[in-house]
């Protein structure tokens, strides 16, 4: 019987809208940095560095289980664009750019919260998020703007941890916040190099989620090549899946 359920954040429960809308606020607070420096500004450049920020934090990412902070990948941009930005200006720098999610806000996927819901009257639910910009408090507050943030038990984010998927350490302090094994447990996620190879790893059963087409690595992520127990369209299925796998 399954006795706890740990779901992903990006992809999983939130989609990838308004982008746009949270460059555009990275974009106005980097140009507030260009001004107080004395730089004109280029966008272009701009947007190479970020461009190479990410790179960067994939290497850590992917080869070190763990994720950058915005500080850390700030510190990677001035360098990228060889300027040299006073400490007060890195420091509100780094709060705009976390914040910037709540500018432009993911939307939850269709059938999620209803879910959700549903499923958290049955078992506890804990949240396993790596995260990049925006740290664990801001993405508490998008799950709370949403009206979703209630129905889990905890919360364990990558910036808090100091390791990410799939680090055994992630999985294990969501298994001790539900009070469950492993063996009583199932993980649900997008991407297969973390979230269900982690699953895999710690003796959990995991469904690979496919309900977001506009998720950076769903086209790495298919299920004719998953090692999950199960995969999932949509949070229809997710539910159905948990049914036929004891969750009462």
């Amino acid at each position: 019987m399954i006795q706890a359920i740990t779901i992903d954040f990006w992809n999983t429960i939130v989609d990838s809208r308004n982008g746009e809308r949270r460059r555009a606020a990275r974009n106005q607070a980097m140009a507030e940095v260009f001004n107080r420096v004395g730089r004109p500004w280029d966008e272009q450049q701009v947007a190479a560095a970020f461009e190479h920020s990410y790179e960067t934090f994939e290497r850590h990412w992917h080869g070190e289980q763990r994720t950058m902070r915005a500080a850390e990948s700030l510190d990677v941009i001035w360098r990228f664009l060889g300027i040299e930005v006073p400490e007060d200006a890195h420091a509100r720098m780094i709060t705009q750019i976390e914040d910037s999610i709540l500018e432009g806000m993911p939307g939850l996927l269709p059938g999620c919260a209803e879910a959700l819901a549903e499923l958290a009257a049955r078992v506890p639910l804990v949240l396993i998020s790596d995260t990049a910009f925006s740290p664990g408090r801001v993405l508490r507050r998008v799950l709370e703007q949403h009206d979703i943030a209630g129905f889990f038990r905890d919360m364990v984010f990558s910036d808090e941890t100091g390791v990410s998927k799939p680090h055994p350490m992630m999985f294990e302090r969501a298994l001790a916040a539900a009070g469950a094994s492993a063996g009583q447990a199932v993980h649900i996620g997008d991407i297969e190099r973390t979230d269900i190879a982690g699953a895999r790893a710690m003796g959990m059963r995991s469904i690979l989620f496919r309900g977001d087409e506009s998720g950076r690595y769903h086209h790495e992520n298919t299920e004719d090549r998953t090692a999950a127990d199960a995969v999932a369209q949509d949070w229809h299925e997710v539910r159905d899946i948990l049914v036929d796998w004891g969750v009462s």
